[in-house]
């Protein structure tokens, strides 16, 4: 088995896609009508699209209502942001202010790729999602949902509709404190299993670009609760585009509670000037036209000599 272990180093790059956007990889063998389903369903109605402007550019994600006037999110969603707009239940919100955890850099393995949005009216129409409080996500059947890219495990993230998709998976690995790792295993070949089990879940899949700051859950005995943000994809080929062999990185919810709870427990309209970004400051690279859906990129991992290892962060496409 390969060991996620053996990362040395991360570089982040950006890449550009010239397509109107890019919901989640699903498997070649399974009806797409069932992803859709599951990611339709009403445990899962507390997550809606991000649309977002900054200076030069435009960009889709995703993100989970968390309470009637916040919206959980991927740190690298909101740190250039100039404007954003979070629809849900048919009706979309203008965000006031955002904010990304002070400690977000741009390091995509420190797991602090997490930030929050406070809508400018609050939504009524959707009950928001339950934040997971415990600690028993290693090993775990999690539903990633999100509005990102769609194609096959054969194909990779090739497509866009527009549309929520649900696809499920088991947490294999806890990387840090901080980040839940899992990977896309492939019916036909058990090689492109790196962690856990390489038998595939029957509505098995992977996040995509435009799936960023989305919501993964977990279902216990107590109910259906937030376990984690979507935050990149990495990949043994070298090539991170959510086909078989991918594996999904996840900010882990439980280990951000104290912090999501100050932040909104503390916030005040006048302490940020409206329609601002409040956090640390972080260098990003402008993406290089208007109009254009971005998604970022990380790659160029060593490790100890061996064949790369890649990493992308997306939502901005």
């Amino acid at each position: 088995m390969k060991s996620l272990w053996r990362i040395l180093a991360i570089v982040a790059m950006l890449a550009v896609m010239h397509t109107c956007g890019f919901a989640g990889v699903i498997r070649h063998d399974v009806k797409d009508s069932l992803y859709l389903a599951l990611g339709n369903s009403p445990a899962y109605a507390s997550v809606g699209q991000i649309y977002g402007t900054s200076i030069d550019s435009a960009f889709y994600a995703s993100g989970t209502l968390i309470d009637p006037q916040w919206v959980l999110t991927a740190g690298h969603v909101v740190d250039s942001a100039t404007t954003l707009t979070f629809s849900i239940g048919g009706t979309a919100y203008i965000a006031s202010q955002w904010v990304a955890h002070p400690n977000w850099d741009g390091n995509l393995l420190a797991g602090y790729d997490i930030g929050l949005v406070h809508l400018s009216q609050p939504v009524y129409s959707v009950t928001p999602a339950v934040r997971y409080t415990g600690n028993k996500e290693l090993g775990s059947i999690v539903t990633a949902v999100g509005f990102g890219m769609t194609g096959t495990g054969t194909t990779g993230a090739v497509t866009f509709d527009g549309k929520k998709r649900g696809t499920q998976n088991v947490i294999d690995q806890l990387y840090n404190p901080r980040l839940l790792l899992a990977d896309f295993d492939n019916p036909r070949n058990r090689r492109d299993s790196s962690m856990g089990s390489a038998k595939p879940l029957q509505l098995e899949g992977l996040i995509a670009p435009g799936d960023s700051g989305g919501g993964l859950f977990i279902t216990t005995g107590e109910g259906t609760f937030l376990v984690g943000v979507h935050s990149f994809v990495a990949a043994w080929d070298g090539k991170p585009n959510s086909d078989y062999g991918d594996i999904s990185g996840h900010v882990r919810v439980s280990a951000f509670n104290s912090w999501i709870d100050s932040v909104i427990n503390n916030w005040s309209t006048s302490s940020v000037a409206a329609g601002s970004y409040a956090t640390a400051d972080v260098s990003m690279t402008a993406v290089p036209e208007p109009a254009t859906l971005v998604m970022l990129a990380a790659g160029a991992a060593a490790l100890l000599g061996l064949r790369a290892f890649r990493w992308r962060r997306f939502g901005r496409m």
